[in-house]
């Protein structure tokens, strides 16, 4: 069976489907909530029964191939066996219990290792997790409030970030500064006399914002506002929650000679499985050590083996225009 694209004809079979969501309905709010809300795309599945490699299977039956890699985490495939059989072996001695398990303190040092810029870890469970604490060490570092932002860009679902307003404040925005990417003019305006307040400038590897045209970043882009946030004294955090591992095992930004301070990571880290950390210089190693950031299951054992080998078979090196083996222009 196939969808016609053209006359939005669907012809495969939905009954199942269409059943879950109304059952769904009188007990979730919409029947589904985020970005795995299927409502406007009925040609979408909203119930997956089963995967396996690049296939995934819905509860009618439907076959697909899995080009969204759910949503960007599974790169290996569904079902890995090298990843699965890590999992398992780390869940049959147990996972929530009341201390960290050795591998995380090896995932650590593999990280530490692979990632050019880092110097330290901290773990998480997905990306606004990551993405907020980098925010919150660069402010305690600092001692300053303001975080700049591209104009459009997604940074999780977080008040401070979430891209739709219901429930957020006008003061859960307070601190924020927008600027274009790629837009090192437009950086200096939304700072003007803000530079004694900044903490820090998010800034994702390249532009792949929902509902803009992708954008790779500029080279000179990337080198100005590394010297920017060294000139007023802020931090760096290259978002690499979607990116990560995908374009440079060292970092996103490592073929064009660019650090940042702090660095979100998920998606690619383990394979599906909930997962992501920050990385950081020695420089903002004592502020991370004096923020409070926790959950119940954060110290969870079992998705820490599948993060080590996504990290060896995803990347490849981006080349950016005028890149070449001996760096970029």
């Amino acid at each position: 069976m196939t969808t016609d694209l053209n006359v939005g004809t669907d012809l495969r079979q939905r009954s199942a489907d269409s059943e879950l969501r109304r059952r769904a309905g009188a007990v979730v709010p919409n029947g589904m909530y985020g970005h795995l809300d299927m409502r406007a795309f009925p040609a979408i599945p909203q119930y997956i029964a089963r995967s396996r490699g690049a296939r995934l299977w819905d509860v009618d039956g439907n076959e697909y191939v899995d080009l969204m890699c759910s949503w960007g985490p599974v790169i290996l495939g569904h079902q890995d066996p090298a990843v699965e059989a890590a999992a398992e072996q780390q869940r049959r001695q147990g996972d929530c219990v009341n201390g960290a398990a050795p591998v995380m303190v090896e995932l650590a040092e593999t990280l530490v290792r692979t990632v050019a810029h880092a110097d330290w870890v901290m773990f998480a469970k997905n990306g606004t997790d990551a993405t907020t604490m980098c925010c919150t060490i660069a402010r305690a570092h600092t001692s300053r409030a303001m975080i700049l932002v591209a104009r459009g860009a997604y940074h999780g679902a977080a008040p401070w970030c979430t891209p739709f307003p219901a429930g957020v404040t006008a003061a859960d925005r307070a601190n924020l500064l927008e600027y274009d990417y790629n837009d090192i003019a437009s950086i200096r305006a939304a700072v003007g006399e803000h530079a004694d307040d900044v903490a820090a400038i998010i800034v994702s590897p390249f532009r792949h914002d929902a509902g803009f045209d992708q954008e790779l970043v500029e080279p000179s882009f990337a080198r100005e506002v590394r010297a920017y946030c060294d000139t007023i004294g802020a931090a760096l955090i290259l978002d690499d929650v979607r990116a990560g591992f995908r374009l440079h095992h060292g970092g996103s930004w490592e073929p064009l000679g660019v650090h940042p301070d702090l660095t979100p990571w998920s998606k690619a880290i383990a394979n599906g499985y909930p997962l992501a950390a920050v990385t950081g210089t020695d420089r903002y190693r004592d502020a991370a050590g004096s923020i409070f950031v926790t959950g119940s299951f954060w110290m969870g054992r079992w998705p820490w083996p599948p993060g080590w080998r996504p990290l060896p078979s995803s990347a490849v090196a981006m080349r950016w225009p005028g890149c070449g083996r001996s760096g970029c222009n």
